[in-house]
């Protein structure tokens, strides 16, 4: 894997997405039969024209551009901020669609068992789901955060935790 970055532009979000992934060569990333996650960002139960979660198109686009590259062994895996309702965003934001039209499951990590994993000295529960992929394709959105001014990809990878371990 190398680290360039690949940008686009314009205001179609499904060629965009597929145009990134196309550049990228995900599917030379993955290995064939592999587990693979994808976590949107669903923090709350609006839709993604708020600027709050992760739009529905970009992971239809993705699940599109992995199932023409023969990846089927597909999981949708969030778990909602603490106090919001999971299975509420996954209706409300879409991906509730997005699953019967795939045959891809949502996840709701709330509802996993969890693991306590040492991280640089600190522990965590992390959810066995999460802990069970072979490859984990986050997708975030950038915005504003009260407790931490910005948050993307980083902050998105929270919700393969559990809401113990959230609060600190």
């Amino acid at each position: 894997m190398n680290n360039r970055i690949i940008t686009t532009y314009g205001q179609d979000l499904w060629k965009m997405t597929k145009d990134v992934l196309k550049k990228a060569e995900l599917e030379k990333m993955i290995p064939k039969g592999a587990l693979i996650g994808i976590k949107p960002n669903l923090v709350v139960a609006k839709s993604s024209s708020s600027g709050a979660t992760t739009s529905p198109v970009i992971v239809s686009a993705l699940i599109e551009y992995l199932k023409e590259h023969k990846y089927d062994n597909l999981v949708i895996l969030e778990s909602s901020w603490v106090g919001e309702s999971t299975k509420r965003a996954f209706k409300i934001c879409g991906y509730d669609d997005i699953s019967k039209k795939y045959n891809v499951p949502l996840s709701d990590v709330n509802q996993d068992t969890y693991t306590m994993k040492t991280f640089n000295g600190m522990n965590m529960e992390v959810s066995d789901k999460a802990l069970s992929l072979d490859f984990l394709i986050n997708v975030p959105v950038l915005k504003g955060h009260c407790q931490t001014l910005v948050t993307g990809a980083l902050k998105n990878i929270k919700g393969c935790i559990s809401d113990r371990e959230k609060r600190n």
